[in-house]
């Protein structure tokens, strides 16, 4: 369609030209809109797994703050009910840890590695605690065989799913 100066355009040669403006500006201005909304979505979804992550954390760290005779990780406890009730804290904590293992290792988005490395900092912090390293193996059995390969390698304990 090569246009006149001197011709004024029909309605055709008008609708003709805005469907060619609507293709060059409207699909590149949708790309960005769905790209940028993916993103949004994709930082909220990341952020709704951290706070979850952490709120069952904090229940965690509530639960040693009630039963201060559980907070004690460094020597075997006395009582048989309390190394039960540990027990059952420790299980509470691996399975926090490989939950955040499954949702955050690996992944290639800079945010979620940031947030993996705060959850490597809690597992190392438990790692120090001879109880919870003395009950490890056994907290270990059932558990992703790719989140016991790494809690043995970060812990230098021989660990099987």
């Amino acid at each position: 369609m090569i246009l006149a100066m001197s011709e004024p355009l029909s309605l055709l040669e008008w609708m003709e030209l805005l469907s060619y403006l609507a293709t060059i500006i409207g699909i590149p201005m949708a790309i960005y809109i769905f790209a940028h909304q993916e993103k949004k979505e994709r930082r909220i979804e990341l952020q709704e797994i951290f706070d979850k992550l952490m709120a069952h954390y904090t229940d965690i760290q509530e639960k040693l703050f009630e039963h201060p005779e559980l907070d004690i990780h460094d020597k075997p406890l006395s009582d048989v009910e309390d190394q039960r009730r540990q027990y059952i804290l420790y299980e509470m904590v691996v399975s926090l840890f490989e939950r955040s293992f499954i949702l955050l290792h690996g992944e290639d988005d800079p945010e979620y590695k940031r947030m993996w490395n705060s959850w490597v900092d809690y597992i190392k912090q438990w790692l120090v605690h001879k109880n919870f390293r003395d009950q490890l193996p056994l907290l270990m059995e059932g558990e992703d065989k790719d989140f016991v390969s790494y809690m043995s390698a970060i812990s230098g304990l021989n660990l099987k799913p």
